[in-house]
């Protein structure tokens, strides 16, 4: 047998400001043109992480992917290149000296890019972008059958997702992560529950569910007698029952931002919670906040594949940095609905 080819992963993105410009840099290396910021995929790292990282080192700039816009591959050094349409969330233009010379705005279109561009290939992936009406939906897998995990998934919907649903592996920090959104977002205009664990000496022992009030319930231990199990935390469906359906149902008549955490399978022994969660994630007029297990899950696969929802990807690489992203996000949503019952009226 041959041996196996080995390719290197790079990454950029095609950005712009309020009035259109994009956001361009010039490097060390390629100094004699500009392109879009960028770098290589580190190892075991998903694309659309890569190009926010590298995105905010060259520009200090934090950005959004929205999809892709186009595929390209350099045959001479083996290297694929993938390049995203992203929206700006925050920052101000502060460049990694070490790798950047310059980095700013460029009013740039398809009559004065080759004022700009120099480098044929470059070119070819910044039209391209620049003229993409639909991008490329992207999806990060970890395909390990009979296991299918859906990490994280992009399609190109801008602002027009109400539904937000972190995923990743347990104890990643899924949960915190939505406490701090809850402060950040207040806690006024939010309901709903978030799950804590239950430790004895630093041993996970069991769960609770905490309302954003301040009430909260024991729902799984260890020691439970409970004959409904999942792994080895007994569960008292009933009691859960009673208290996350009348916090949602409260959250639904009063709230603009209801958060479920969360949306997993002992949540989903319930009937009732499973029909609660369907209204919930089904109601246009109000933004979902929650989480979900990354292991497939028939009800749980439908909540993931609505076209209202955007699943994010909480790992190592991005949990201290997601956070700010995310309220820009939600605040977005918020203000398009408030518009549109302004126009209603």
């Amino acid at each position: 047998m041959n041996e196996q080819s080995k390719h290197l992963i790079a990454v950029s993105a095609l950005v712009k400001n309020e009035s259109g410009h994009c956001l361009m840099v010039r490097t060390h290396f390629r100094s004699d043109s500009w392109e879009m910021p960028g770098g290589f995929v580190e190892t075991g790292e998903p694309l659309d992480i890569a190009v926010c990282r590298e995105f905010l080192e060259e520009t200090g700039v934090v950005i959004r992917p929205l999809g892709i816009t186009g595929v390209y591959y350099n045959e001479k050094i083996h290297i694929l290149s993938v390049v995203f349409n992203a929206e700006y969330v925050s920052g101000e233009i502060r460049i990694q000296p070490e790798e950047i010379l310059e980095a700013k705005y460029i009013d740039l279109d398809n009559t004065n890019i080759d004022e700009y561009i120099k480098r044929p290939n470059v070119k070819s992936r910044t039209l391209d972008a620049l003229n993409a009406v639909n991008p490329v939906p992207y999806e990060t897998w970890n395909l390990n059958p009979p296991n299918y995990k859906l990490l994280s998934r992009i399609d190109g919907h801008r602002n027009t997702k109400n539904v937000f649903l972190l995923t990743g592996k347990p104890r990643i920090g899924k949960s915190t992560m939505i406490k701090n959104l809850i402060n950040d977002i207040g806690t006024d205009i939010c309901g709903g529950f978030y799950t804590e664990e239950i430790t004895d000496s630093n041993d996970r022992v069991g769960f609770r569910c905490v309302s954003i009030n301040g009430e909260s319930l024991e729902i799984a231990n260890v020691e439970s007698p409970s004959k409904t199990r999942i792994g080895r935390y007994g569960i008292d469906i009933e009691k859960f029952e009673n208290f996350a359906i009348k916090v949602l149902q409260d959250a639904l008549s009063s709230k603009k931002i209801i958060v479920i955490d969360e949306i997993g399978f002992m949540q989903m022994l319930s009937n009732s919670f499973k029909e609660i969660v369907q209204e919930t994630v089904s109601n246009k007029k109000k933004i979902v906040l929650g989480t979900i297990p990354l292991d497939s899950h028939p009800e749980i696969d439908k909540i993931k594949y609505l076209e209202e929802a955007r699943i994010i990807n909480v790992n190592e690489f991005n949990r201290d940095s997601i956070s700010e992203s995310l309220v820009v996000d939600i605040w977005k949503v918020l203000e398009l609905k408030s518009q549109v019952v302004a126009d209603i009226v």
